[in-house]
């Protein structure tokens, strides 16, 4: 699943140029995009009608509410994130509680992201993105491994309570400094 507003910088064309290396190598998924698109996103998806494997492409555009979101979310078992670059990504954030295997660009936040918990390729390199996808594709002990280790590390990340006391610390020695 790639999923939110699709820009060119979010790396699609990268998704489905791996996906289209590992159908055609015989493994059978489905890439399911949901999003808002905010470019031409036909001709990304032209090869995968074209080389025979349109009904594995799931693309439901538009902006989506939160429960259809969720749907989204919980149907997957490997959610991408091949951004060709980001500074931090609060999509990324949110779906970590998901508990769902990740793929991702190495880049921006992504970057300083333990390879346990988030499967990394090189931004823009469809070869290493479907090097990141394949075992998890084809091992559904690995996926749940991965899933189970990406949800650990969205509770490390994205304590609220704990992000809230160390901003008040901030902005108190701040004070303290004035």
């Amino acid at each position: 699943l790639l999923f939110g507003t699709l820009r060119p910088y979010k790396g699609l064309d990268v998704l489905v140029q791996a996906c289209l290396a590992l159908w055609e190598e015989g493994l059978g998924f489905e890439l399911a995009i949901a999003g808002k698109p905010f470019f031409d996103v036909d001709p990304l998806f032209a090869p995968v009608h074209e080389r025979g494997f349109g009904e594995m492409l799931v693309y439901d555009p538009g902006f989506h509410e939160e429960g259809r979101l969720d749907a989204h979310l919980r149907k997957a078992d490997i959610i991408a994130f091949p951004y060709r670059h980001i500074d931090s990504s609060g999509a990324f954030l949110s779906a970590l509680h998901y508990a769902k295997a990740m793929v991702a660009s190495r880049t921006g936040m992504f970057a300083g992201l333990n390879g346990d918990a988030v499967a990394l390729s090189e931004p823009g390199d469809a070869a290493g993105l479907a090097d990141a996808l394949r075992p998890l594709i084809r091992n559904g002990a690995l996926r749940q491994a991965a899933g189970a280790r990406a949800a650990i590390l969205g509770q490390a990340l994205t304590d609220w309570d704990d992000a809230a006391q160390a901003t008040a610390r901030v902005y108190e020695r701040a004070m303290g400094n004035r």
